[in-house]
């Protein structure tokens, strides 16, 4: 399930630019660049790319194995979750905010906006250490396609 949603969510701008560099690359080819319209009782015509289903189920299926192989998996998707949590998701857009509507120092909004930074760097950073503190110990027991 987890790894669903990470395909689902996060593997979007991956998809996009393997394919937009795949037509580049191949722009003659039908594989890769022409559509098939199929049509869908009760929802119309559905236009299938042969490139983009193979290769979304390739990674797919990449991504389940790398996760069915590592016991440890979601402790290593969680470090990577922890370490661009608080830059992409609280320090840039609250530095941006700051910048455009031009919040002074002196004001109560912008302590309060670099309150709720720090608080979320903390986060960010106990979560990476609870991350590492459960990729080493599975690594203690690990034992590659073994189920403990």
């Amino acid at each position: 399930m987890f790894n669903e949603y990470i395909c689902k969510v996060y593997a979007q701008p991956l998809y996009r630019k393997v394919e937009d560099l795949s037509k580049k690359w191949w722009p003659e080819s039908d594989f890769v660049v022409k559509d098939y319209p199929i049509w869908v009782p009760f929802l119309g015509t559905y236009n299938l790319n042969l490139f983009r289903s193979v290769w979304r189920t390739f990674f797919v299926a990449v991504t389940t194995t790398l996760s069915i192989t590592f016991p440890f998996f979601n402790d290593v998707v969680g470090l990577i979750g922890a370490l661009v949590f608080w830059p992409l998701t609280v320090y840039f857009p609250i530095e941006m905010h700051i910048t455009q509507k031009k919040i002074r120092k002196s004001w109560g909004k912008w302590f309060g906006l670099k309150l709720v930074s720090g608080v979320c760097l903390i986060v960010s950073i106990l979560a990476a250490t609870g991350s590492i503190t459960g990729i080493a110990k599975e690594l203690k027991t690990y034992r590659p396609f073994m189920s403990i």
